[in-house]
């Protein structure tokens, strides 16, 4: 039996060959960096819109809740609750709203508008009866809502958008 022998040969550690160094170079992690800002400031419009949009569908939402709560609670008294302030829920309306429900939200608050004299009639032209206004903090809310739900709703000034809640 024969064993044979081989001889390892090393490298020649003076030859003039280039050697790749581990790690990036300065310029590439800087054309990475490049890239990933750009990649954030192409992505950071869509995504206010998309925030906006978010908010717009939670303050509907929300109208939804009250506008049920509004007919339930005509349905036990047959009326209405008297108008409250800016960011107040009417008295009475407490118990048929979510628990913890509230009027002021992060980006908006809602105002209850009641047209309507304490004997059930219409007030004024008679235009419409009960109303919730949005007053946003942000005017883009506001416009995001008329395009989602956009029926029935008067602009008003200082950005404020009231929705027909019972005609």
């Amino acid at each position: 039996m024969m064993i044979r022998r081989f001889s390892r040969t090393r490298r020649d550690d003076t030859s003039n060959a280039p050697r790749r160094p581990n790690g990036f170079s300065l310029i590439e992690m800087l054309m990475v960096a490049a890239i990933i800002s750009l990649l954030a400031a192409l992505s950071q419009p869509a995504l206010q819109r998309m925030l906006v949009k978010a908010r717009a569908t939670e303050a509907i939402s929300n109208l939804n809740a009250i506008k049920v709560a509004l007919q339930n609670y005509e349905s036990d008294y047959f009326s209405y609750p008297a108008e409250a302030g800016s960011g107040v829920i009417p008295t009475g309306l407490v118990d048929y709203l979510p628990e913890g429900f509230s009027f002021d939200f992060e980006g908006y608050q809602l105002d209850y508008d009641n047209f309507m004299d304490p004997d059930g009639t219409p007030v004024d032209d008679g235009t419409f009866s009960i109303g919730l206004t949005v007053i946003p903090e942000n005017e883009e809310i506001g416009n995001a809502m008329v395009q989602l739900i956009g029926t029935k709703v008067w602009p008003r000034d200082g950005g404020k958008f009231t929705w027909v809640v019972i005609d």
